[in-house]
């Protein structure tokens, strides 16, 4: 019946289809009939001559057309590799299950069968792809609200092509989920031994929620545990599963208040001794054999250091925190710039026992609340007020601007760096938003500790691909081959086997400082930070200017740059492009700051290393946050987002202590703690320096009062910041020749 229906509008549809425009009348889109209906006519006078071979196949079987849609799919499966075809496998049984008589019956079986026969990795792979990181939602509102904003009876190819992939996302995830979550589910159970109700008290008093899982089959003599310790409740079993099918006990605590517990949530504040105790704890249980490790990424590369705060429990053996963030570092503030992306964490985390998604996937009420804050100018602290919910956490972070005791109890601190004696490995990237937490822990662990067993892999990674296996492009910028590495499920297990049981060292930590070079599809080891550089280009700031452009000069000058900044402006924003995403692109906003340009390099150079910068500049206030971003302008006029700073210049000299600015006075600001990264610039490459003052919706506006920043509004926004900067200011990029 279907086919003669669509046999007929076929027929009815002039020979005008594939011009322009194309009929569109909407149905309602509860009525799954209709839609479906309207779809597949849609998909028929759609011009598929340029779609990918995977558009295609989306288009044959939203026609109806399951024979050649199946051909079309086994193909694009036969030449993607298995770890990469999560969501082709969904296709592939989706459609064949189109080709029965019972749609349900059949997918069922046949992704019941398709698990079954995967290995252990592949089906956790399957539970990362498809209910850890679960699409569903997201394509059917993508559908949806791209149905909705549809007002004409006539659409345009591109609507029409777009839709319809649209719609073939929406509809095979949404038909499947329930399926495939119960077969990935079941089939855990078949694997693994998993207890999922232990709570054991702290000495306070506390509770804490602990996960333990074991690989059915494996010889029940001791083993080693793999702890995770985690905020993130609910989120990683996964990784448990891994460490159990890797050999290992997979052991996973959550944030006193988590899960099962019946204590408080109070993220960050307790780690630094639940987590020793929770090591304990595992120490002394009958299947342990008194050697733990522990890693994890962001919030849970943090608690691995909180965990030595005090001591090092003599069973943890090593540590391999990932992106890890240091509180009051580098969250939830950046060189003491309070970021407001942690307002909406705080409830995330703490709305209920698990986490809330529906909270943290607001974007409209997170995007409408810092617009507006923004427009009206009211102070930091009254974020809550203008949400209309209290932010517990989001207050007594701002009672702390300072690096003070809140801060420093959470993890080690100065001196109790130097009983850290075990190996430790530690995993960041380039474009890692906690590089700085994760540096800082590598710095201060060398400062204070002898000799330390301390290892750093460091490539072009964000805070997700550092922590995983990273994907072929990274923001629009293709990774060398050497980059892909797979962190996740080879390199810290090989770590872990190296450590605990004697095997071989990963054959990438040849020394202890490791970092690939891009554009260069090579990794360099180096003894140390410091020796990742043997030389260093220096750019002074010049007043000289040609059409946007000031100068950078190798000598200082006796210039003066002025910039000024209305803080009462609200119609515009400075420092929106300090963030680097995409990596590359063509054009910057040359209107945005200070813009300075070198002469050309006459030579490859590759820049290893965090750039330093020496800002000499008065203003006539008492305070200014400001922000440096480097790019390498390519031979091809491309700009690519190289490195940045953001700090507080109160704060420069000691992050624990504020020291005013006097006004109108000269005064040199020094940093060394910008964004490390490593890369080739090619021969004919300039380098282009970006220097702002930060104001825009994403942190604190500092009015320079001198008065706390959070409490500051529009009120003290009356006279305009004045900046003038010198030719003794400096920007210094660490390079190897």
């Amino acid at each position: 019946m279907k086919k003669s229906v669509l046999l007929l509008f076929l027929i009815a549809i002039s020979s005008t289809s594939f011009a322009q425009e194309l009929p569109f009348k909407k149905v309602k889109l509860s009525d799954s009939i209709a839609l479906e209906n309207q779809m597949q006519q849609l998909a028929a006078i759609c011009d598929t001559q340029n779609l990918s071979e995977l558009d295609l196949f989306k288009f044959q079987l939203i026609r109806g057309e399951y024979e050649d849609a199946l051909a079309s799919i086994k193909k694009r499966v036969a030449e993607t590799p298995i770890d990469q075809r999560q969501y082709l496998d969904v296709y592939i049984h989706y459609v064949e299950a189109k080709l029965s008589t019972n749609f349900k019956d059949a997918f069922k079986k046949s992704y019941n069968k398709y698990v079954k026969n995967s290995d252990d990795i592949q089906v956790l792979n399957l539970d990362k792809a498809l209910i850890v990181r679960d699409p569903t939602d997201y394509y059917v509102d993508n559908f949806y609200n791209t149905y909705n904003t549809i007002k004409s009876e006539k659409i345009t190819q591109a609507t029409a092509t777009d839709l319809v992939k649209k719609y073939f996302l929406s509809t095979v995830f949404s038909s499947t989920r329930a399926i495939y979550f119960d077969e990935i589910k079941q089939d855990h159970n078949r694997r693994y031994i998993i207890n999922d109700s232990i709570v054991i008290p702290m000495k306070d008093g506390a509770e804490v929620s602990i996960v333990l899982i074991q690989r059915k089959g494996h010889a029940t003599a001791k083993k080693s545990a793999i702890l995770v310790s985690s905020v993130y409740a609910g989120t990683n079993e996964v990784g448990a599963m891994l460490s159990a099918s890797k050999g290992y006990i997979g052991v996973i605590a959550n944030t006193r208040g988590k899960r099962l517990s019946n204590s408080d949530i109070k993220p960050l504040e307790y780690e630094h001794t639940d987590v020793y105790e929770v090591i304990d704890w595992i120490s002394k249980q009958s299947w342990s054999n008194q050697k733990v490790a522990m890693f994890g990424g962001s919030y849970n590369g943090f608690t691995q250091w909180a965990s030595m705060k005090h001591n090092v429990h003599p069973a943890l053996k090593t540590i391999v925190p990932m992106v890890a963030i240091a509180p009051g570092i580098d969250y939830p503030m950046e060189n003491n710039v309070l970021h407001n992306y942690s307002y909406s964490w705080n409830f995330y985390v703490t709305n209920n026992k698990f986490l809330d998604f529906e909270a943290s996937n607001d974007f409209k009420r997170w995007n409408s609340l810092k617009n507006t804050w923004y427009k009206t100018g009211v102070a930091f602290n009254k974020l809550d007020s203008l949400d209309g919910r209290v932010n517990t956490l989001w207050n007594r972070y701002m009672q702390h601007p300072s690096y003070d005791d809140f801060w420093k109890k959470m993890i080690p601190y100065q001196q109790e760096f130097a009983k850290i004696d075990i190996p430790v490995l530690t995993i960041t990237g380039y474009y890692d938003d906690s590089q700085r937490g994760a540096i800082y822990y590598y710095n201060e662990h060398h400062k204070y500790a002898k000799n330390p067993n301390h290892y750093l892999l460091v490539g072009p990674y964000d805070h997700w691909a550092a922590q995983t296996k990273p994907e072929e492009s990274l923001r629009n910028y293709k990774l060398d081959k050497a980059a892909l590495i797979n962190i996740e499920e080879e390199l810290i297990y090989q770590w872990f086997d190296y450590i605990l049981n004697g095997k071989a060292k990963p054959s990438i930590l040849k020394d202890k400082v490791n970092f690939q070079v891009m554009g260069t599809n090579t990794w360099m080891h180096k003894p140390s930070l410091n020796a990742m550089t043997n030389d260093t280009l220096t750019f002074h700031l010049s007043a000289d200017k040609i059409n946007d452009f000031y100068a950078l000069k190798s000598k200082p000058t006796n210039s003066e740059i002025q910039m000024s900044v209305d803080f009462k402006d609200r119609k515009n924003m400075t420092n929106t492009d300090y963030y680097p995403w995409p990596l590359e692109k063509e054009n910057i906003n040359l209107k945005d700051g200070l813009i300075f340009k070198s002469e050309v390099l006459k030579n490859d150079v590759i820049i290893n290393g965090s750039f330093l910068g020496n800002l000499e500049f008065s203003i006539n206030k008492k305070d200014v946050d400001y922000s440096v971003i480097v790019y390498q302008l390519t031979p091809e006029d491309k700009y690519f987002h190289l490195s940045y700073y953001i700090g507080r210049a109160s704060y420069a000299k000691d992050r624990e202590h504020r020291n005013l600015l006097t006004p109108n006075r000269k005064t040199q600001i020094s940093f060394d703690n910008s964004k490390l990264i490593s890369k080739k610039l090619e021969k004919g490459s300039r380098i282009v320096v970006v220097v702002n003052v930060n104001k825009n919706n994403n942190a604190q506006i500092n009015y320079g009062t001198g008065k706390d920043v959070n409490k500051e509004s529009i009120k003290d926004a009356e006279i305009p910041l004045e900046i003038i900067f010198t030719g003794n200011s400096s920007i210094s990029l660490p390079i190897w020749n």
